[in-house]
């Protein structure tokens, strides 16, 4: 029996809507910090210790009680008995009494009795006593306990992602795991006979797997955990088992190739075996064979073959699932430029335009979807909405950059 067609095709909000409804967020783990980069928090962070937890010098000179200073100038010094010194990581027993000081290096504990550090330019050392120059108030130049952060202190609240300046004010607290969302176990694979994995001889009419290395990269710079089965055997049995199989312990199985009209295009009708078929055909340029269902709380993606189709439906349908799934949120950079020409779009049909920068202008790159090479030679792509007929040369566009 022939296919019966895509039909009523359905449009870019709609299905996005859809997909997001149905996508469950995940749960949550405990990571190390030197894994946390990137990942989402569940939860607020709570420090149990103070940062720094102990009085120390911010600089290099003398720890003094600052009454022991008051009077004392570049023309009336005051002298005051050097009785030890302390560096970083000593906790010296020797208390400062009055008329007393301990030399201190940047960052060493404050000695007991002491409540200011006098800076080394404004003394002299003569033998063992230091001619003060300068008067200096209590609290001057040292750091107190906790003034960075106090204990008990709720820092970063859920939903944050981890970068590197959050790791480190973890790390000062001590902490060695952190509560995030877990990161979406995604299995992907690839259907077509006439797909070869890299390395094999190539024959004649038969490809390399470009979708496996564009898409699980995609994936994994997300942060998702990705299982690559490679190229699954052009069989509706043999398809339908590796779905089957992939389900039982990941959040999203991807296909590419598989999902369009064709006579060996029985993808969507798989889906809809192993699950409920969310829709299949969706009004975008390019990308239209995209399938998705729902299989009890995981998801089925059936991508586009073509390169450029599979990629393109990565950035404008699977990394909104992702974001709305792990919490985490994609930086996106744009740029305005003007169009270098015209460009004729289908009304009814959102078109994911790459384009090349050059000079503030935005040029079209439009070798077809089948080609790696488009958007591998573009900076970014410009988004046409469905109703938008005509985008006229010079007009001002957002590209959003790669």
């Amino acid at each position: 029996m022939g296919k019966a067609g895509f039909g009523k095709l359905m449009s870019l909000s709609e299905a996005k809507e859809l997909a997001l409804s149905n996508a469950p967020e995940l749960g949550t783990e405990s990571v190390p910090v030197s894994e946390a980069m990137g990942r989402v928090l569940a939860g607020p962070v709570s420090i149990g210790i103070d940062v720094p937890h102990f009085a120390k010098a911010a600089m290099d000179g003398f720890a003094v009680r600052a009454q022991d200073t008051f009077g004392a100038s570049e023309t009336s010094p005051l002298r005051l008995r050097l009785v030890g010194h302390v560096t970083p990581g000593v906790i010296l027993e020797r208390a400062v009494g009055p008329g007393e000081c301990i030399e201190i290096s940047t960052g060493a504990p404050m000695p007991r009795g002491a409540d200011a550090t006098l800076m080394v330019e404004n003394t002299e050392t003569q033998g063992e006593e230091i001619l003060v120059y300068k008067t200096i108030a209590p609290g001057q130049n040292f750091i107190k306990a906790g003034s960075d952060i106090a204990a008990g202190s709720s820092l970063f609240g859920a939903g944050e992602e981890l970068r590197p300046r959050h790791l480190g004010v973890l790390v000062a607290a001590g902490l060695r795991e952190v509560e995030v969302r877990r990161a979406a176990r995604v299995v992907l694979m690839s259907t077509g006979d006439e797909i070869l994995s890299p390395g094999e001889p190539l024959a004649p009419g038969k490809i390399y797997n470009i979708n496996s290395t564009t898409l699980g990269e995609s994936l994994r710079a997300f942060g998702c955990h990705v299982r690559d089965l490679g190229v699954v055997r052009d069989e509706s049995g043999a398809v339908k088992e590796a779905i089957s199989s992939a389900l039982e312990d990941a959040d999203i199985v991807m296909l590419s190739g598989g999902s369009s009209l064709g006579r060996g295009d029985f993808v969507p009708e798989i889906m809809a075996e192993l699950g409920t078929l969310l829709f299949h055909g969706i009004a975008v340029k390019p990308g239209k064979p995209t399938a998705l269902a729902l299989a009890g709380s995981k998801l089925i993606l059936g991508m586009p073959g073509y390169p450029t189709s599979a990629l393109s439906n990565y950035y404008i349908i699977v990394e909104p699932i992702l974001e709305k799934m792990s919490g985490r949120k994609v930086r996106k950079n744009y740029t305005s430029a003007r169009m270098k020409r015209k460009v004729l779009s289908t009304v009814g049909r959102y078109q994911f335009l790459p384009v090349k920068l050059e000079e503030g202008a935005a040029v079209p790159v439009m070798r077809g979807s089948s080609s790696i090479t488009t958007l591998a030679i573009a900076d970014g792509f410009v988004e046409i909405e469905e109703n938008v007929e005509v985008v006229e040369k010079g007009a001002t566009v957002s590209v959003r950059l790669f």
